[in-house]
């Protein structure tokens, strides 16, 4: 049985296991749907700013949710435990995404779009309260690997998940109606895969619990922290240059998803090659960038991945076909696994233990604010601009914030010399 609580089985290995699973159903839940929620809005009628409000609306709704979920996780006995309820909200949301298309006369890619900012609030709520946990239930030597671990069974899912949905979705349907069908059953096998990632969540071994805070020292535990903040150097130039990057990276998702879709014409057929490749490339990746941060650190790897991240929109500013899009998305795959994984690793190393998931919620709230503007500003650029101006902008300022993780990177050798 691979949840036999034999003592002769390490709780390291057992807690292992219960995430690579945790992470399988997780990316199934997630990769059934999300490669192809840009164009299900077009399916409805979605134009290009319910692309850039598919990422800016659960960005927003984000920054309302962490803190008081923060507060929560980190005042709990069990971090797991809150966590699995806002797991459960997030995936019970999938079944009102399965009603939209009955819905008459209502703006239904509006409705879609909703939703999906919806289930952030308390995904985002539980993504947090994942990575807190993680940082709780593994130690530092074992962490990095049971995170490669994670992410190398979860893109290989990803890459066969999204195999079978892209091509179900190209070959089954002859009609738009049908598509518009099959798109319901997704939605509601990704609600069922997300009721297995809940069951998994509940499944791991705590190396400890603690006590509970009571609600009246909710509000302690955030000014304890806020107060801390100026003395963590490490923390507040980690901030810096995230901030940096990610409006870079934020500022492109739209763009990409206009790019495929409204200008190289990609179905859902191309749109889960693009992800098989992806997927595929972090497989491969995700293993080599976590042995190359153990050797050289974190914040050399995580510039490195970066500079990767940042070649990304002039790819697609010299894609003219779909087929070169999916040769140059080998690069986006291993950047992206890089940048992820590493991202996750230095948030981890620089956030004190105590009040860390407050911390995160701190880090996170600010990465949403710039989530919930790039987004929309990019679409609004290009159409004050064109397309390829802005993809060549958001190159730039990807490279700025590379840039700056090298010089962070250079100043921390310096202090440690």
């Amino acid at each position: 049985m691979i949840f036999n609580k034999s003592k002769k089985q390490g709780i390291t290995d057992y807690n292992i296991k219960v995430n690579i699973y945790n992470g399988i159903a997780f990316s199934i839940s997630i990769n059934l749907v999300k490669p192809y929620f840009a164009k299900f809005a077009e399916r409805l009628g979605g134009n290009d700013y319910h692309f850039a409000l598919l990422n800016s609306l659960p960005a927003l709704l984000s920054v309302f949710a962490f803190l008081p979920g923060a507060l929560m996780i980190e005042s709990a006995k069990s971090k797991t435990k809150i966590t699995s309820k806002f797991l459960l909200a997030q995936k019970l949301i999938y079944l009102l995404i399965v009603t939209v298309p009955f819905l008459g006369s209502v703006n239904k890619p509006f409705l879609f779009v909703l939703l999906i900012g919806l289930m952030n609030f308390p995904g985002s709520i539980a993504i947090m309260g994942y990575q807190s946990s993680m940082g709780d239930i593994f130690i530092p030597r074992n962490r990095g690997r049971a995170m490669s671990l994670r992410n190398r069974y979860s893109d290989f899912s990803r890459l066969i998940i999204s195999f079978i949905s892209g091509q179900a979705l190209t070959l089954i349907p002859k009609t738009p109606q049908q598509t518009i069908i099959l798109y319901q059953i997704f939605f509601f096998i990704a609600f069922v895969f997300g009721i297995i990632e809940f069951i998994m969540l509940l499944r791991f071994k705590n190396r400890q619990d603690k006590e509970e805070v009571v609600k009246e020292k909710y509000f302690a535990l955030f000014l304890e922290t806020v107060k801390d903040i100026p003395k963590q150097k490490k923390l507040i130039t980690f901030i810096i240059c995230s901030l940096m990057f990610h409006f870079g990276w934020q500022m492109g998702w739209p763009l990409f998803s206009i790019y495929s879709i409204k200008i190289l014409h990609a179905n859902e057929s191309w749109l889960s090659i693009m992800t098989i490749v992806n997927g595929g490339c972090s497989i491969i990746a995700s293993t080599r960038w976590a042995k190359f941060a153990d050797k050289k650190g974190n914040s050399l790897a995580l510039a490195l991945a970066t500079m990767g991240m940042a070649v990304t929109p002039l790819l697609y500013v010299l894609s003219k076909s779909l087929l070169q899009l999916v040769i140059f998305n080998i690069l986006v795959g291993i950047a992206t696994a890089g940048t992820i994984l590493i991202l996750f690793n230095l948030l981890l190393e620089v956030t004190p233990d105590k009040n860390r998931t407050i911390y995160i919620a701190i880090y996170s709230i600010l990465i949403n604010i710039s989530a919930t503007i790039a987004p929309l500003f990019s679409v609004w650029l290009k159409d004050m601009t064109s397309i390829y101006f802005t993809l060549i902008l958001v190159a730039i300022l990807r490279l700025i914030g590379s840039i700056a993780f090298f010089i962070r990177n250079l100043k921390l050798n310096k202090c440690s010399t």
